[in-house]
């Protein structure tokens, strides 16, 4: 089942990444480059949006899904089919507003994996095993994300065929990922409740009376929206603000993902089974926020091409300390058991939301006129919120 949940991580991570870090900035810049950073901006903020709604109401459409392969395995299947053909329209796409369209399309199809998938987890593993499972989903997002920007910086001069590759390679480990972990035949024989749009959108409001998951719910979108104010403009800051060609950039991103997955891999493996030995989740990802404002702030004090390698080494280590233990504290505040891909659904509106809050935030900084300077010490000020916003959990250590 670990290895299903990473391959299926894997499948949605990697075609995000190898997107909105290097191959949609880079057909922007082809497009407009005068207005790339705004651009950029809408078309994220977009997507992201309709991707956080798509999160919750497919992770309350999964609750309710009865069929001979299961409650989850439908939607991860569908998404993954549904990715490679968007990807394939994407890839199609020469104006803005239709790589607009086009990826809002491919974040809904991508969404359709990751809420039934995140589900998994307190489905069907132990409370006291759930950072180590965490921590292989950690890995996947890890990765997916270093395997994304790889790609992405291989297909930079031909992004068309690169987001069509991805699609394609998506496709195949989602296909993959059900075929090692398969539903629970259980999931078919549990009572139907008939759907119906109230009784759907009854589903999908914010739970009442569970301030610990809106102290995770807020503390997540925090970090995630100071982290990717830096990481979803890696190519425009090594050009603009290290000064590196479009060539140089590529070529420091592919080094850089490498070295961040490495890392990652090291605080993934090293927190996931700590944290279930000692039963404590808050310290693991309260330090992992304070140390992604440690990657964020060495390129802000030396914006050189090894000030973003360091960003890359030391967020790596952040953040596989972080994706290791965070599903698993995710998992232990959910309110309703029932509920599950429904409230993760919502908690996962950090992760889209912070998302696309980052490019706004970012590229409102960047407006003030003082280079990316601001932005480097908005994305550090966000982190040290998200880590303050942990600290009133109380049902989780």
């Amino acid at each position: 089942m670990g290895i299903g949940l990473l391959l299926g991580t894997v499948a949605w991570s990697m075609a995000f990444a190898t997107a909105t870090a290097v191959l949609l900035p880079a057909r922007i810049e082809d497009i407009a480059p005068d207005d790339k950073v705004t651009l950029l901006a809408v078309l994220t903020t977009t997507a992201a949006l309709i991707g956080l709604l798509a999160n919750v109401v497919i992770g309350a459409l999964s609750d309710r899904t009865h069929s001979r392969l299961g409650a989850r395995t439908p939607w991860i299947l569908g998404g993954g089919m549904s990715t490679a053909l968007l990807m394939a329209l994407l890839a199609a796409g020469t104006t803005f507003w239709s790589l607009l369209v086009c990826w809002s399309l491919t974040v809904i199809a991508l969404n359709a994996m990751t809420a039934p998938m995140t589900a998994i987890v307190p489905d069907r593993v132990p409370a006291a095993r759930r950072a180590t499972i965490s921590a292989l989903v950690g890995i996947g997002v890890l990765l997916g994300n270093a395997a994304g920007v790889l790609l992405g910086a291989a297909f930079l001069d031909t992004p068309a065929t690169g987001l069509a590759v991805t699609g394609i390679a998506s496709t195949v480990l989602a296909v993959l990922a059900v075929a090692m972990a398969p539903d629970l035949p259980s999931s078919t024989n549990r009572p139907a409740a008939p759907l119906t749009f109230r009784s759907l959108t009854r589903s999908v409001k914010f739970p009442k009376n569970a301030p610990d998951f809106h102290w995770a719910l807020w503390g997540r979108l925090l970090l995630v929206l100071g982290y990717f104010m830096i990481n979803s403009y890696q190519l425009y800051i090594l050009t603009d603000h290290v000064g590196l060609t479009k060539k140089q950039a590529a070529a420091a991103l592919g080094v850089n993902s490498v070295l961040f997955l490495a890392t990652a891999i090291v605080g993934s493996v090293l927190s996931g089974p700590l944290s279930d030995r000692t039963g404590r989740r808050k310290p693991f990802v309260i330090g992992a926020s304070l140390t992604a404002l440690i990657a964020i702030a060495l390129p802000l004090t030396w914006a050189t091409p090894a000030g973003m390698t360091a960003f890359s080494c030391v967020g790596g280590l952040a953040f596989g300390c972080y994706y290791a233990v965070d599903a698993a504290l995710m998992a232990d505040v959910l309110p309703n058991q029932e509920t599950r891909a429904k409230d993760l659904g919502i908690l996962n509106v950090a992760n889209t939301g912070g998302q696309a809050l980052a490019p706004v935030a970012c590229s409102a900084l960047v407006s003030l006129g003082a280079g990316y300077s601001p932005a480097f010490i908005g994305a550090m000020a966000a982190c040290v919120l998200g880590a303050i916003l942990i600290v009133p959990i109380r049902t989780v250590r």
